[in-house]
């Protein structure tokens, strides 16, 4: 019994995410539907049935001309206009053919609009209602635009044997363009080099004032989707110093809150130094690498490292001794959370032996099958606490994450983040204005991959169906309210977007019919729109199952790992 309630327990979360891709996509498919239904219905077009869901019949009721009902499968609904299928045309009025040319566009480009419509809107409610700082990077993420005061993108850390370097990319290096599209936003340059293995790039940087063309082949890195991108060059930020501990080596040394750190020991630093678990994991990437040998170059330091500062205008050095502190972060739901601790907590001992911040990952993965005693200091108490896997509730194994602990590290009691712009505030009317002009902007930004997808830039091994989709929902959902409604209003556009492209079984496609009706002074040959329907039933289909064959092999994957 203990067995199913664990095995029930562990697929609630998917449970979960699948109900809210299923209540998403259901509702944005109905809402498109709604606007056909209400369009058909201005234009004096019969309506035999509304539907909410497909198959079976739950209930339903007749009023007038038209079946209302509900049906067993709740992915959206459809609409049944009297005539629409080219074999059911008898010529009667009120069938969909018979209606005027331009009656029929406006029933068929209603779905799509009302789509657009409604990503508008939630576009403008969530700026409106107001940004956290996960929901701005969701949405600068999907732009390619960031919110509020805009920053240059820079280059942080290059791999030395790394594609980027062999391109001439150095750290610092200010990001202008990739094959001639603008770079505002880092995720603009590292979804052109995903999507690019093996094909070189023409990237603009600005280094020392002065504009670059280089040119970088990313490697070809295998994966579930076909090869990758890579080019091993890491985003830089602004390091600064986000609170001073009273009574520290960096107090002592006068660094306030604010200080912007500019170099280490002579060295320009382009990146935030990061010293927490990840970099001692045994099979730390590159990036780590390059952390690793800026902590051995401050500890070789110790009693004198020179920090390069800027305060507001000012520019001075100032020396101070190295001292580590090792600070607890905490996964919800896991046995260290159970067992106490607290984010900020400082972890001193374990197992009676002090912690080095070097050597934690390891220690903690070696005991992950047994009691662990954990001693910490909370502001200025000492405490004991005990990890065991006996109290394990999380959904992973204790080994996979440590009893969910994990830890950074305070250089001298300074912590360090990146500099980030303040999140802006907007009312309900500039909230609406940028909700506009996110909308134009993810517009744009479909069209730029379609245009890649043509010209084989990129591969549709790369887009997302609904499985992706409902992946995605998930983890957007676990950010937060607004990142998962901003999410469902970026899928809307793209449904409006989709269905305007000139398939045949799109409304898109419809459209594509009329303009052709429109030239010739009539309709095409009824035989040939049911046989060019068919062929793109099939054809939509085949490739629905390309794109869910590999949205799966990386669900798969990213489940294993």
């Amino acid at each position: 019994m203990e067995f199913l309630v664990d095995l029930i327990n562990s697929f609630l979360p998917h449970f979960r995410t699948v109900f809210l891709a299923i209540v998403s996509l259901g509702f944005l498919i109905f809402i498109h539907e709604l606007g056909h239904f209400y369009a058909a219905k201005r234009c004096g077009i019969k309506v035999n049935t509304f539907s909410i869901g497909f198959g079976p019949k739950i209930v339903g009721f007749q009023r007038g001309e038209t079946e209302y009902k509900i049906s067993v499968f709740p992915f959206g609904g459809y609409v049944q206009m009297e005539g629409e299928n080219p074999s059911e045309q008898t010529g009667a009025s009120g069938e969909f053919a018979s209606a005027s040319l331009g009656s029929r566009a406006f029933v068929v480009a209603a779905g799509p609009a009302i789509n657009l419509l409604f990503g508008v809107l939630v576009y403008g409610a969530v700026f409106a209602i107001g940004l956290d700082r996960g929901t701005a990077n969701v949405i600068s993420n999907f732009t390619g635009r960031p919110i509020g005061e805009a920053e240059a993108v820079q280059v942080g850390w290059v791999a030395d044997d790394g594609p980027g370097a062999a391109g001439g990319i150095m750290p610092g290096d200010r990001l202008v363009s990739i094959n001639g599209d603008s770079i505002l936003h880092w995720s603009t340059f590292h979804k052109r080099v995903y999507v690019s293995p093996n094909k070189t790039l023409e990237l603009l940087v600005e280094r020392d004032g002065v504009h670059q063309t280089l040119s970088v082949k990313p490697d070809a890195i295998p994966s579930v989707r076909g090869d990758t991108g890579e080019i091993r060059v890491g985003s830089g930020h602004t390091t600064i110093v986000s609170h001073v501990e009273k009574g520290s080596f960096a107090a002592q040394a006068g660094i306030q809150d604010g200080d912007i750190i500019e170099s280490i020991n002579g060295e320009r630093l382009h990146s935030v130094p990061y010293f927490g678990y990840g970099v001692w994991h045994p099979s730390a990437d590159w990036i780590y690498e390059k952390y690793k040998a800026l902590y051995n170059n401050i500890n070789e330091h110790r009693e004198a490292l020179t920090l390069g500062i800027r305060r507001g205008d000012e520019v001075f050095t100032l020396q101070l001794s190295v001292s580590w502190q090792v600070l607890a972060d905490v996964q919800e739901k896991s046995i260290a959370e159970e067992a106490g601790i607290q984010k900020g907590d400082m972890l001193l001992t374990l197992n009676g032996a002090p912690i080095h911040e070097t050597t934690l990952h390891e220690q903690l993965m070696a005991a992950a099958d047994q009691p662990v005693e954990i001693g910490l200091m909370r502001e200025g108490d000492l405490k004991q606490v005990t990890l065991s896997s006996e109290t394990h509730s999380s959904e992973m194994a204790p080994e996979a994450v440590m009893f969910g602990l994990m830890w950074r590290t305070s250089l001298s009691g300074m912590q360090l983040n990146p500099k980030t712009a303040p999140v802006p505030e907007y009312d309900l009317l500039t909230g609406f204005g940028k909700g506009v002009e996110a909308t134009w902007l993810t517009v744009t930004a479909i069209g730029r991959t379609l245009q890649q997808l043509i010209g084989g830039e990129v591969s549709p091994k790369h887009l997302a169906g609904p499985v992706g989709i409902t992946y995605m929902t998930g983890k957007l959902s676990r950010l937060g309210l607004s990142s998962l409604i901003f999410f469902v209003g970026f899928i809307s556009i793209n449904l409006a977007i989709v269905n305007l492209l000139p398939i045949p079984i799109a409304d898109g496609g419809h459209l594509l019919f009329f303009a052709v009706e429109k030239i010739r002074g009539k309709p095409m040959p009824r035989k040939a729109q049911e046989i060019v329907q068919q062929v793109s039933i099939l054809l939509l289909i085949a490739f629905f199952l390309y794109i869910t064959w590999f949205d799966g092999a990386s669900l798969i994957s990213d489940l294993r790992n």
